[in-house]
């Protein structure tokens, strides 16, 4: 999805750095966490990994937030048109 989102706007792409190997292994500690963490008992992340998911998932929040505000103001403005 991470991928099918970026492509309608590339602004997604900062909220999940892959420069850096650790931020690429935090990425997928998130996506196993998605199923793992739900049905398994011996999932563990790391106080450490937990806050980075955190800041990250703030940062991709404020992305959206101005993303959708733009395209809701554009659609008003197309109505009003």
């Amino acid at each position: 999805m991470r991928t099918q989102a970026e492509r309608i706007d590339p602004r997604l792409i900062d909220a999940w750095p892959r420069d850096q190997r650790v931020d690429r292994s935090r990425f997928e500690k998130l996506k196993e966490a998605y199923v793992k963490a739900r049905y398994s008992k011996h999932y563990r992340i790391s106080a450490e990994e937990l806050a980075w998911l955190g800041e990250r998932v703030e940062v991709l929040g404020q992305a959206v937030q101005v993303i959708c505000e733009e395209r809701i103001a554009a659609l008003e403005q197309a109505a009003a048109a």
